[in-house]
Order: C-alpha cells, then structure tokens, then sequence
C-alpha cells in the first residue's frame, strides 16, 4: 500500500477530554468566562508535517509556538491498513537543546473515510494522544488539566489545510505569462514534443502513414524522432540520431527568450536550482519547491504508485541524488556524446522532475473541481489558454503535461538546472578532449559546431515558420514584429498538426498507452504526458 495521500502538513488541535458542554460564544457581546472555559478545553495546537515512506513509515515535523518561539517536535511513525481503515500511529519528541527538549507525545490516529453523499469533504485524521514523559508547564496560570503530568490524555483532530500552489509561491510575471501561455507557445511546446515522441514509436498510437504525409508537407517532420538513452550493447550500440541534441537546443532557446523578455521588461531573472532541492512536503510551500501530494488518476494502482514512489523521500535519495552526481561528474560526462547527454537527461531525471513537482490538475475555471486525468488531450479550447478565476486571469500550468508545463513556474528552475549540465558537459570535453568540441552559434544561441562529440549541424525545433529563429526556429521577431505574437496562419497551421498527433479517434489508444508507461514507471520514468 502507498500511503503518499498523507504527505504533507496537516493544522492539528487537541482537546482535554471533558464531559461538560462549552457555551456558545457571542462575538458581538464577549464574555471572560466563556472564552476562559473554551480556552481550556484546547490542549494544544500547531502543524504536522507527514513524509510518509513507500513502505509505510512515516517521519515529519510538528511544528507549535511563534516563529519567535517555536516548539518544534520530530515525528517518527509507521502507517498501515486493517479492515480497510488506514491507522498512523506515531511519536513526537522534542528537539534537544530547545524549548522542547525531552518532551515525548504518542499519537494514535486513523484517516476518515469519505461519505458517499459528501460534499467537497476535506481530509482528516482523528485520535488520541497521550503525554508519556512530564515536562515544565508552559502555562502555569491554567488549571491542572493543562499541568504538563505524564499519562496526560486529549482527543485531537487532524484536518489538511489548502496547498499553496508554486504559481501562488513563486509567481510568474505577468508580461512572461502573456507570452508562454499563447496559443502559440502551448502548440508549439506540444506538438515539438508529440512530434518526437510518437513519430517512431511501435505502439498503436503512432501517427498513420497518411498523418505523417501531411504533417511533412506543413513542414513539420521531425528529422530526428526520440531514442531512449540506451540502445544495444556497449559494442552494437545503435547509432545517435540527434534527438538528444534537439531537447537541449529547444530548451536553452526557450531559456533565452525568457530571459531576454526579462531583461527586456527590467524584471529579475528567474534562478536556476543549482542542485535538484531536498524533500519538503509543507503545505505552505513557501519556496515554492515543496512536492505535492499524489493522487489517484484513475489508470489504476500500478499508475498511483508509480506517481506516488517519484514524489517519495526514497526517489529523491536513492534516485535523484545518484543522477545528479553523474550528471555533475567531469569524468562521466567527458565519456558522452551531446546527444548521448540529452537523452540520458531527457529520459533519466528531467521527465521525473516533471512528474515529482506536479500537482493535481484542476478545472481552469473552478479550482474546486479536480480533474484526476489531467486535460483531455484533444481540448485545446480557450479556457485551457487563459481563464478567469475570482476575477483575475488563469494560466492552466499542468506541469505533466507538454501543452501546458511551460506556464509552470518550477518549469524554469527546473530546466536551467538541465541547461547548466551542458556547460559541466563542455567544460569536461575541453579538460578531456581539447579542441574537439568547439563553441558555434547557431540561431542566435551559443552551440557547438558539429564534430566528433557532436552529431548535428542545427538541432530540430520546428520549422522557421512556426515562429521561432534559428536552424528549425522558433519565436523570431520576423514573425510577430518583435511582439511575440505569430500571425494567425502560423498557429492554424500547429493547431492542425496538434489534431492529427491527438485526434479524438486515437484518445483512447493515446490514454491506454500512458497507463502502460504508468506501469514501466520504475524502467523507463516515461509518464510525461504527450
């Protein structure tokens, strides 16, 4: 069983166990002795937050007191099922050389089940706590009730308060949003991806050979389809194709023109991660880096627990690190070639990193209304490209899927920590190989000319139609007059190599194959949405 629904913080209140009833508080008329009794019939309050393993242990903070002074405890635990209801029974014990030093809480809880005629019901988890070690008492003027005596026992309900999404946390401007969350941009970030990702593919869900015919003659053939990273043995390796070379280049001019519409707009650049950040399951996210929750997609258990094993602590651990170290090393990356570098990124960690920091998608126009399988992939209708939410304008950020990630503001951190890795890359082939790997510019963007290390003279990213400069373009001011904004043909003509990639008679073929990817989770991390 995967316990990720519990990741993350929880507003936590107990209370004394006390048979008597509280009055009703008046706040137009405040009596002294009914908030008296009131306040102590509350045992203690603060924030849990739960980092639940994959194997159902569970570790995590509760944090109590101000930000002056905090009475932190850690939390060590385990989670497990009985009779279909998920029990968590757990620890708290203060940190030593603090205010709660030697303090040790035991917790028994378990999740609330839903009602079936419930309405928009709010998770929780209920139970009871007992003091097991005395400690000073923190509000000596209270009743005995409240002395901090060992065997102390309260009731205490436990109820998950709203996360704070990373465009609330960490906000994109306004002038970048006007321009990555286009029509424009969205088709052209999507279909470049579905391009590659379908076009060679042995799968029921290719593109049919009369598809692929138009497609070309709009001028949108992807000459260099994906490969996975390993291909053949060490000495029958399957010979590189470019592909891995077109995501580098696609997404370092992506970075450019962001970070020249910054520029441009007197805006501060936006940061890369200089290390893929630590595990943080705060709700309140306040770095907008904190992982959210998984959820059940409706692809069935294989799906959830592939989605829920990358979000874990272990993934990041076990998994991330180790790639991040490689992808760091001099000496590993002297042995790669560019396109040997790209799909390994590609494949390996960024298509994860996407996965781990996604959350669940909602209605554009209702956050309340969750959609558990994310965009139908053949709705490009305008509430998908801006809506209204409360009266302000909503970008659809999904970061799982390529029609909308790039409106993602981790999006950004994300790949320049992929864009930084080519420069380790070059900086080991000039130690290693001196004088084989040699700086170019290739559409306006800083590259390398082709040669032993490198297998294209211009990597693919669409044709210089679709807007954009360079060797197969991408936004150009030839375009859109310097504006950003592609004339209406350009993007009639994506939007129509959109609907042959996602045709609604190839849905179902299309969802069916996310499953299985869902599944080689563990082998492939392939579970990005197309």
């Amino acid at each position: 069983m995967i316990y990720d629904l519990l990741a993350g913080s929880w507003t936590y209140r107990s209370f004394i166990n006390r048979g008597d009833l509280l009055p009703d508080l008046d706040p137009e008329n405040i009596v002294k002795d009914d908030v008296d009794k009131w306040s102590r019939y509350l045992f203690g309050q603060g924030v849990m937050t739960f980092h639940p393993t994959v194997t159902g242990a569970l570790t995590g903070l509760f944090e109590m007191g101000t930000d002056e002074s905090p009475l932190d405890m850690h939390l060590n635990g385990r989670i497990e099922d009985s009779d279909g209801v998920t029990w968590i029974r757990w620890n708290a014990h203060g940190l030593p050389e603090t205010p709660s030093d030697g303090w040790l809480y035991e917790y028994e809880g378990h999740y609330t089940t839903k009602w079936p005629n419930g309405r928009r019901q709010v998770d929780a988890i209920v139970g009871s706590v007992v003091r097991s070690q005395p400690h000073d008492d923190l509000a000596p003027n209270q009743t005995l009730d409240r002395a901090a005596r060992a065997g102390s026992v309260a009731s205490f309900v436990m109820v998950r308060p709203a996360f704070v999404e990373a465009r609330e946390a960490i906000r994109l401007p306004p002038e970048m949003l006007e321009m990555v969350g286009s029509r424009h941009h969205r088709l052209h970030h999507a279909i470049w991806h579905g391009l590659r990702d379908n076009w060679a593919t042995p799968s029921d869900g290719d593109i049919s050979d009369s598809d692929k015919v138009e497609i070309t003659n709009l001028g949108w053939a992807p000459p260099h389809p994906n490969q996975f990273p390993t291909r053949g043995t060490v000495d029958q390796r399957e010979p590189d194709n470019g592909a891995g070379e077109d995501f580098l280049y696609m997404h370092r001019q992506m970075l450019q023109e962001v970070r020249e519409l910054l520029s441009g707009h007197g805006l501060p650049m936006i940061q890369s991660w200089s290390s893929i950040p630590a595990p943080n399951r705060q709700s309140r996210n306040r770095d907008g880096f904190s992982v959210p929750q998984a959820w059940d997609q409706g692809q069935g258990d294989a799906a959830f627990k592939g989605l829920a094993t990358i979000k874990s602590d272990e993934y990041w651990q076990s998994r991330m690190t180790f790639l991040e170290r490689k992808f760091k090393n001099p000496e590993y990356l002297a042995t790669l070639s560019l396109d040997q570098l790209g799909a390994k990124i590609e494949w390996l960690i960024h298509n994860l990193m996407h996965i781990r920091w996604c959350s669940l998608p909602t209605e554009p126009e209702d956050p309340l209304t969750p959609l558990p399988g994310g965009r139908p992939l053949t709705d490009t209708s305008d509430k998908w490209i801006k809506a209204t939410r409360s009266g302000k304008p909503f970008y659809h950020d999904d970061l799982n899927d390529t029609f909308s990630s790039h409106v993602h503001p981790i999006f950004w951190r994300l790949h320049g920590w992929v864009d930084d890795r080519i420069e380790d890359w070059y900086a080991a082939h000039t130690a290693a190989h001196p004088g084989q790997v040699t700086r170019k510019t290739v559409g306006a963007v800083s590259w390398f000319a082709e040669g032993p290390w490198v297998s294209v003279e211009a990597p693919w990213v669409g044709p210089a139609t679709a807007g954009h400069d360079g060797p197969g373009g991408h936004v150009g001011d030839h375009e859109h007059g310097g504006q950003g904004h592609p004339g209406h043909d350009v993007v009639a003509v994506m939007q129509r190599v959109y609907d042959l990639i996602f045709k609604p008679e190839t849905t179902a073929v299309v969802a069916a194959s996310a499953t299985m990817a869902a599944r080689s989770v563990q082998f492939t991390g392939k579970i990005f949405r197309q």
